[in-house]
Parts: structure tokens; sequence; C-alpha cells
């Protein structure tokens, strides 16, 4: 039987282990340098808080010459689904010409990720990628076919690796799926 960990209120079971994510990760960092091939340089976008995990484990393996931007930007609010409302900081800096790689952690609807496109399009940036961790496809209201999505997931509530349940279970190496 599998480790049960209780966060808070719920319980987890692990869902994806860390060699899994690492194995993963990697891949994911070579199709985006493959991607960037050629480009002097990249402004990298952090989600926060989730995906900086993420984000270190993938930036510490691209080639490409970078500057780190991070924003907070959330549609949670301490619960387990989405609250359809998203939150963000306003951009900080000159993204005008730039090739921005967002890296986001999880995609649930995708209005987050609508939410940070329009704010970077109105800087006139030169591209936009996206990265990120997890999609729930069944969720999405936008179309990320372009995307690097390192897993497909079901409509499941996780947490470890940077994801969070009420502040809690980031520290977890791997990714944990709440049974409750």
């Amino acid at each position: 039987m599998s480790e049960i960990k209780t966060i808070l209120d719920l319980q987890f079971k692990e869902f994806i282990s860390p060699d899994v994510i690492a194995k993963r990760v990697h891949e994911i960092a070579q199709s985006l340098n493959e991607h960037f091939a050629g480009a002097e340089e990249i402004t990298v976008l952090i989600t926060l808080k989730g995906a900086f995990i993420f984000a270190a484990d993938v930036v510490r393996q691209l080639n490409i010459p970078m500057r780190i931007e991070m924003i907070r930007a959330s549609s949670y609010r301490g619960g387990t689904i989405s609250t359809g409302v998203v939150m963000t900081d306003p951009l900080i800096g000159d993204y005008a010409g730039k090739h921005i790689l967002i890296i986001e952690d999880i995609i649930d609807s995708g209005r987050t990720i609508t939410e940070l496109k329009s704010m970077l399009e109105t800087a006139n940036i030169a591209s936009c990628t996206i990265v990120s961790l997890f999609s729930k496809p069944d969720q999405h209201q936008i179309d990320l076919s372009t995307a690097y999505i390192g897993f497909t997931i079901p409509a499941v509530f996780i947490i470890g690796y940077g994801l969070d349940y009420q502040e809690q279970g980031r520290e977890l190496p791997g990714i944990w799926q709440c049974i409750d």
C-alpha cells in the first residue's frame, strides 16, 4: 500500500515520482534549447509561487542567455479548484522586442496564461512561448497546441514540487494527488 500524507484537512497519495518528474523536465529543457536555438537572449517569466521549483530545474538546463523575471498570478485563492478570477501583479520592466518564455506550474482553464499573454502583447513582445509542468485539457478554454507540456493529467487536485494546498505541501519532492 502506498504512503498517505495528510496536509491540513486533506489526504494525498503519490501520483508522480521525483524520478519521473526529473526525466520529463530534462526532456522539456532539451526541447526548449532546440526551440530557442540561435536566440540572442530570452526573458523567462516565472509564475509564482507554484512554478518556482519547476522553473529552477528547467532554467538550469537551458543553454540560452536569459533574464529571469517573476510574477505573481493565481486563480486558486487557497482552495482546490480555480475560482475563475485571475489575480496578477503588474509587469515590471521593458519587454518590447523580447522573446518571452512563460513558465507555469499547471494549466487548468487557461485563464492565467490568457491574462499573462494579454499583458505581454500590450508590451509589443517579439514572441511568447509557454511551458507548463501540468495541463488539465478537460478544463481548457484556450488552445495550447503550441505549448510545451510536461504531463497531461485528469481534473484532479495535486500538490508537491512547488504546488500547494493553502501554502502547505510545496516542499514535497514528487506530485501527490488528493484522495479525499
